[in-house]
């Protein structure tokens, strides 16, 4: 694994300096990853379903595989949460790998691994949404094990956030000691989209919290890449739903802004498949997918060395 940022001169008007996207995360490993997560096979992956349990083991044993070790001696944390229909059960599956320094400090990777399941004959496989996160969370989890960070890192694979972010809060509620040593949470959630989905956004809230501006700055910059553009903030588009998103508390990383820790979203924003049937494999853009989950995974490498 190389922390090397390598630099060129852009061809542009505006001459912006702009670094070439490393390829470190394994194409084919990831695309592998969402094709199985978004398959038949797991049903949309509904909380509280045989299938979304399914996709909770699916998960463990590629971590299992790549040795990453469970957080606080196990993989699974169910939880409960009311609902419409009573009380639910859910269940994250969370990891750890430690840093390199010994530091005391965290930073939390979080993806969700629900979807929506079944509407009479139809499947919600949730290919972008959000088998896609989980997929670049295992990839990324795979090169840490191999090359750790500093900071020791959490690896939250939440469940029930199309419930209500149901999973992250309860992570967050069962680990309230924890929160001050929680330097960022870096969540992701849909970084595939739909097949003419070009772009892939973030937004932030407390990094000057860990940095003067001018890193921040540097941190902005930082993502600036020839192969992938990426976007600061979300935009509203022909897709009504942008119109009512906050995107602040729009997936995981809301539970933890809530409790005051900074966090970085990363996701393309909604789409024409968005929370439909269409959102299959076939139908995500691949190459976008891969540069995304590489394009974070250098961020998470270079907040590492400035905080």
């Amino acid at each position: 694994m190389s922390i090397l940022l390598g630099a060129c001169q852009s061809t542009s008007a505006e001459k912006s300096i702009k670094q070439t996207l490393f390829i470190t995360l394994e194409p084919n490993k990831l695309l592998q990853h969402l094709k199985i997560l978004s398959s038949d096979t797991f049903q949309g992956r509904k909380t509280s379903t045989k299938h979304n349990i399914q996709a909770q083991q699916y998960i463990i044993e590629q971590l299992t595989q790549y040795s990453v070790q469970p957080f606080k001696g196990k993989f699974i944390h169910p939880f409960k949460y009311s609902s419409s229909f009573g009380e639910k059960t859910g269940s994250n599956v969370v990891a750890f790998i430690e840093g390199s320094n010994k530091s005391s400090d965290y930073i939390v990777l979080s993806a969700h691994f629900d979807h929506l399941g079944k509407k009479g004959n139809k499947i919600y496989n949730g290919a972008d949404d959000n088998a896609s996160g989980v997929s670049a969370l295992l990839g990324i989890s795979e090169l840490l094990v191999k090359q750790p960070i500093k900071h020791n890192v959490i690896l939250l694979f939440t469940d029930a956030e199309e419930q209500g972010l149901k999973g992250s809060k309860a992570f967050v509620d069962d680990n309230l000691t924890l929160l001050t040593r929680i330097k960022l949470n870096i969540n992701i959630d849909m970084l595939a989209g739909s097949k003419t989905s070009k772009k892939l956004h973030y937004v932030y809230r407390g990094l000057n919290e860990l940095f003067p501006q001018h890193t921040v700055d540097k941190f902005n910059n930082n993502h600036l890449y020839e192969q992938l553009p990426i976007v600061k903030g979300f935009t509203r588009n022909r897709h009504t739903l942008n119109k009512r998103i906050n995107w602040l508390l729009a997936s995981d990383h809301g539970s933890f802004h809530k409790k005051g820790v900074p966090f970085i979203y990363y996701g393309v924003g909604t789409h024409h498949n968005y929370h439909s049937e269409n959102d299959v494999f076939s139908k995500t853009n691949h190459q976008l997918f891969i540069n995304s989950s590489n394009a974070i995974f250098q961020q998470l490498l270079f907040i590492d060395q400035i905080i």
